[in-house]
């Protein structure tokens, strides 16, 4: 550290004690632009990966809507009444009439 000290304070040319400032407080930015960035980092990476997570729950409950949609369509093509609370076809004739 204090060769770094001296070349600071060659280059610079400020006394040694002031070089010595300057050479720390260089490392507490360093460190702190090193922690705020890894932060950063993590904060969009874990938001990244909930977005993902959601947008394939959407997409889950879209699909099953359809499905859902296609087995009323089938049952009241069938013949069938549809039973909302048990989400499944009563009635419906087995084969073509």
């Amino acid at each position: 550290m204090s060769a770094l000290i001296t070349i600071i304070a060659g280059l610079i040319g400020v006394p040694r004690p002031l070089a010595g400032i300057v050479a720390w407080a260089t490392i507490a930015l360093a460190i702190s632009g090193a922690v705020i960035g890894g932060y950063h980092l993590i904060k969009h990476q874990g938001a990244d990966e909930l977005r993902a997570r959601i947008e394939k729950d959407n997409q889950d409950a879209i699909e099953k809507g359809i499905e859902a949609s296609r087995s009323l369509d089938d049952c009241v093509d069938a013949g069938g009444v549809w039973d909302f609370r048990r989400q499944r076809c009563s009635g419906a004739a087995l084969g073509h009439r």
